[in-house]
């Protein structure tokens, strides 16, 4: 009966890998997953997700990208921008080029810069700017706030009250909260004493009983 039971397992278990795989297939044939944008090469990876070459193709812009890009070549182009948030739906990205293009290094170059010291340090160093002529040549890496022009006009002289009640009624929350833990902690202390002195006092008569009644038996 063992190896019956033994063969059984196995034949219980082989079809998971076969169903996982299907699931991943179908996953994977997805509106946005597996469809590749027009002006660029795709090719399925052996592991998972797509090999997307938009190379050479004189991109003005960047086209929508599948989600499951994982190898990502947007180098030589005449892209000099990137809209923020671009690149956010890429979460299995693991190889990106995008040097030799002309980039305008303002304060719109800023999400490249940070994506990029995120998920790809190399290419940060080798991506340089093309304009404005002050830090032509630069590299991403080398960029600071200083170089980056208008960067301070990007947000309403408005928002700073937006962004400082924010942080006053952050302050606030976590004072309460301090406050709110240190009184739970003190009742849970208080109520702790009082049960150590309840079970005290209760042993003290205890004790106390059973001497009179050992005295008395005396």
């Amino acid at each position: 009966m063992a190896p019956e039971r033994k063969e059984s397992r196995k034949a219980s278990q082989m079809p998971m890998p076969i169903a996982t795989k299907w699931i991943l297939l179908l996953l994977w044939s997805l509106p946005g997953a597996l469809a590749c944008p027009l002006p660029c090469d795709c090719q399925t990876l052996e592991s998972f997700g797509l090999w997307v070459d938009c190379s050479n193709r004189e991109l003005t812009t960047l086209p929508i990208l599948p989600n499951n890009t994982r190898h990502l070549y947007l180098q030589n182009n005449s892209l000099n921008s990137i809209p923020a948030g671009t690149f956010d739906h890429l979460s299995y990205i693991s190889k990106i080029d995008v040097t030799n293009n002309p980039w305008h290094c303002d304060c719109r170059i800023l999400y490249l810069k940070l994506w990029l010291e995120d998920h790809a340090q190399d290419i940060l160093n080798l991506t340089r700017c093309a304009s404005p002529e002050i830090i032509a040549t630069l590299s991403l890496s080398q960029l600071t706030g200083n170089e980056l022009d208008g960067c301070r006009q990007l947000f309403d002289p408005n928002q700073y009250h937006v962004f400082l009640w924010g942080d006053l009624a952050l302050i606030v929350l976590t004072v309460l909260s301090i406050v709110l833990l240190g009184a739970l902690l003190w009742m849970a202390h208080k109520t702790i004493y009082w049960v150590t002195l309840n079970q005290y006092t209760q042993d003290h008569h205890q004790w106390q009983e059973s001497s009179l009644r050992h005295e008395k038996s005396m």
